[in-house]
């Protein structure tokens, strides 16, 4: 294999965190896992054995301070920082919503990415092709009615990220965000127990039939494609959100044009204009 990488993954207890722990230090990497619940943490790294761990609530300042003083403790760079700590927060009609929550989440999915990039930085512009990862999801790019906070969050985070990756282009720090599916991970009991009527309940329906049949996008996907940005063959792509489950990141096609893609607002937020419309009637009345 390449040189192993120091892979630093933050909210590492569950779903996708967890599983990208299992599959780096499989891969022979240098994983350090950080999560709220150490617990949940030291069972994912198994005592340690896989990778070290410890106790962050990414969200806290004064937690990511301490982690990096940690992280020095074993090692003097980083080749990636990959956040995926984040929660749902409360689901219901934005006006029936818990504000202290609502806002908490917005802490925990947004503050906390911009804390970790922040602080971590140092490590990472010691690195070997470093790379900042963050994680997308439900309403970043469209609307997600009863999940107004996780929406607006993840909105925000894609939003961050595409700036952290104009400031750090010229810093060589790569920054990408995986827009991962729907995975059947414990996320997503907190839409059970919301209730179809708190839910919604075409999504609530949907995702009991996903959790009951263990369907969705496989566990896999995303965790191939958080791979394939780590690699060597994504070296030059930057401020992307990719689609794990269905933009073509496996291909050679995507491959052999990185650099056009990353020079092109494909794969990432924009407004559209009149003037972009094609032969749209409303290109005629609006320009």
């Amino acid at each position: 294999m390449s040189t192993p990488q120091r892979i630093l993954v933050a909210g590492a207890s569950a779903g996708i965190g967890a599983a990208l722990v299992r599959a780096l230090a499989a891969d022979g990497h240098h994983v350090y896992a950080c999560a709220r619940r150490l617990d949940r943490l030291r069972a994912v790294t198994e005592d340690d054995r896989l990778a070290h761990s410890t106790r962050c609530d990414v969200s806290q300042e004064a937690d990511v301070s301490a982690l990096v003083g940690w992280l020095r403790a074993h090692t003097d760079a980083l080749d990636a920082t990959i956040q995926c700590a984040g929660a749902f927060g409360p689901i219901g009609a934005f006006e029936t919503t818990d504000s202290t929550a609502w806002l908490a989440t917005l802490r925990a999915n947004v503050f906390g990415t911009y804390l970790l990039a922040k602080h971590t930085l140092p490590l990472l512009e010691r690195g070997r092709r470093p790379r900042i990862l963050t994680f997308s999801g439900g309403g970043a790019f469209g609307t997600f009615p009863n999940y107004s906070a996780y929406a607006t969050s993840k909105a925000a985070v894609v939003r961050l990220t595409e700036c952290l990756a104009d400031e750090l282009s010229g810093r060589g720090v790569a920054v990408n965000a995986v827009a991962p599916g729907m995975v059947a991970t414990e996320i997503h009991q907190a839409t059970l127990e919301a209730g179809a009527a708190r839910a919604g309940d075409a999504h609530f329906e949907r995702t009991r039939a996903v959790l009951e049949s263990g369907g969705g996008v496989a566990m896999s996907v995303p965790v191939d494609c958080v791979r394939f940005l780590l690699s060597e063959a994504a070296d030059g792509l930057t401020g992307k959100t990719i689609a794990a489950n269905f933009d073509p990141w496996r291909e050679d096609r995507f491959r052999a044009h990185l650099k056009d893609i990353a020079a092109s607002d494909v794969y990432t937020m924009r407004r559209i204009n009149p003037a972009q419309l094609g032969e749209h009637p409303l290109k005629e009345h609006l320009s």
